[in-house]
């Protein structure tokens, strides 16, 4: 799981789980200091990786993101952690 220690990878997902189905201009506009480059490289690392979906539509030209299961299991886990750790 080496794409979890990737600069914006757990906001990118909390972003997605935020908006979900997330288009790639809300997740731009949610984390403004990474680049599109940086966000566009890390979104395809993390489905490389099954935590999350690509979705595109055929009918017009649009695409979003979504979690799959791993990464919506992934990112529970991950948030109850945190909160222990802040209380």
């Amino acid at each position: 799981m080496r794409v979890i220690r990737r600069r914006y990878s757990l906001a990118l997902m909390n972003a997605i789980h935020l908006h979900e189905p997330a288009r790639f201009r809300q997740l731009s506009t949610a984390l403004p200091q990474a680049s599109t480059s940086t966000l566009a490289e890390t979104l395809g690392a993390l489905e490389t990786a099954q935590l999350v979906v690509h979705h595109t539509a055929e009918a017009a030209p649009t695409s979003t993101y979504t979690l799959s299961a791993s990464g919506a299991k992934l990112l529970s886990r991950l948030r109850r952690l945190l909160d222990d750790v802040q209380q």
